[in-house]
């Protein structure tokens, strides 16, 4: 018979000490204003030290007065900024513009504006197929190039025709269809 090999208890009574991480919740914020705050302050305390370096011993203990005035007046901004930053939020909620311009819709656009935006339009995406109409005709196809005078069309059989920039009336987008 073979040996009986000691099985470890599937439920452990006793259980490990695991440590609880700590939580560290964000203490230190900054903005765009307290970013130009921290350089002004900089800027009047780099300032007064080259002043200092330029003057003789009795200015250097006049602008030591100087620097104490700077230092309290700073002291006393920052306290202020503290208190008001225990009665609000810390990001104030002020007007900002928009990181993105709009961009008009397809519908929004004229003819010209159009044919700019699918010549300009990634490669990385499929064309977008489209019905060019004329005051005779409307093809359906893809814009493959345009220049001054001309645009070139692919249409659905793979021929390329061209048109007339000033008989084009009108560019509409077919979309995928299901």
């Amino acid at each position: 018979m073979t040996e009986k090999r000691e099985k470890e208890p599937l439920f452990y009574i006793q259980q490990p000490n695991f440590q609880i991480p700590e939580n560290r919740m964000q203490t230190i914020y900054s903005s765009r204003k307290a970013e130009q705050e921290r350089k002004q302050k900089q800027n009047l305390l780099d300032l007064a030290g080259t002043k200092e370096e330029q003057k003789g011993p009795k200015e250097k203990i006049e602008n030591t007065a100087g620097q104490m005035e700077v230092q309290e007046a700073i002291e006393e901004f920052e306290s202020g900024r503290e208190e008001k930053k225990g009665a609000s939020f810390a990001f104030t909620t002020e007007k900002r513009k928009p990181a993105f311009n709009r961009v008009k819709s397809f519908k929004e656009m004229d003819t010209l504006e159009r044919l700019d935006y699918l010549i300009d339009f990634p490669k990385q995406l499929p064309p977008i197929p489209c019905i060019f109409e004329t005051g005779e005709k409307a093809i359906r196809g893809f814009l493959v190039s345009k220049n001054e005078e001309w645009i070139e069309i692919k249409l659905f059989d793979e021929s390329i025709e061209r048109l007339k920039l000033q008989s084009l009336n009108a560019v509409k987008m077919i979309g995928l269809r299901r």
